[in-house]
């Protein structure tokens, strides 16, 4: 699916999203943190449990699938260093174990390791066009990680890097500031 990158023109709105008392940004650090914590400590183990972080970030309950354990092929999440090792990580996962959604599964490995996997939820759905039916879908998850790769060298993302540092203290990566402009746009 291709997107359009036009959407972008509105980044400057999430500036004013990056609001030190929000709790959503406040505890984004947080879940980094713990999530190295639990990669540290436990390895391929850690998967189900960063799993139930991120979980605690969203309006669901989490119901983990195990009929085939994936948690190696998504624990390589961490150690990919480009878009090609991210996406063959994608490429070996099943099903997501995550409700069987990639918007869990996306958030998972995003916190795994925030400068390749972007966060895939409703709202950033919603701003690309893509319908609800479509949103579990691989392929588009796919399209969205090369798309979100496509612009983050352009100029604001790095200003949104630099307004996260100044107003909130806390670096975020590209791909994060990327994907943090589109769920701010979707807030509307």
């Amino acid at each position: 699916m291709q997107f359009n990158s036009e959407i972008f023109r509105d980044w400057e709105r999430a500036k004013e999203f990056i609001d030190p008392s929000n709790r959503y940004i406040q505890s984004y650090p947080e879940l980094l943190s713990a999530t190295q914590c639990l990669v540290g400590n436990f390895r391929e183990a850690s998967i189900p449990m960063v799993a139930h972080l991120v979980y605690g970030w969203m309006p669901k309950i989490l119901s983990y699938n195990r009929d085939i354990n994936q948690d190696n092929s998504i624990f390589e999440s961490v150690y990919a260093e480009n878009l090609n090792d991210a996406l063959a990580v994608v490429d070996s996962i099943e099903y997501p174990p995550t409700n069987n959604a990639w918007v869990g599964m996306s958030k998972t490995l995003h916190f795994l390791n925030p400068k390749l996997f972007p966060i895939w939820d409703s709202k950033v759905a919603r701003v690309l066009g893509v319908s609800a039916s479509k949103m579990s879908s691989r392929k588009i998850y796919r399209d969205y990680m090369v798309f979100i790769f496509s612009i983050i060298e352009q100029p604001f993302v790095e200003r949104i890097q630099a307004e996260f540092v100044r107003r909130v203290g806390y670096e975020i990566s590209k791909v994060r500031a990327a994907e943090f402009v589109l769920f701010v746009i979707g807030e509307d």
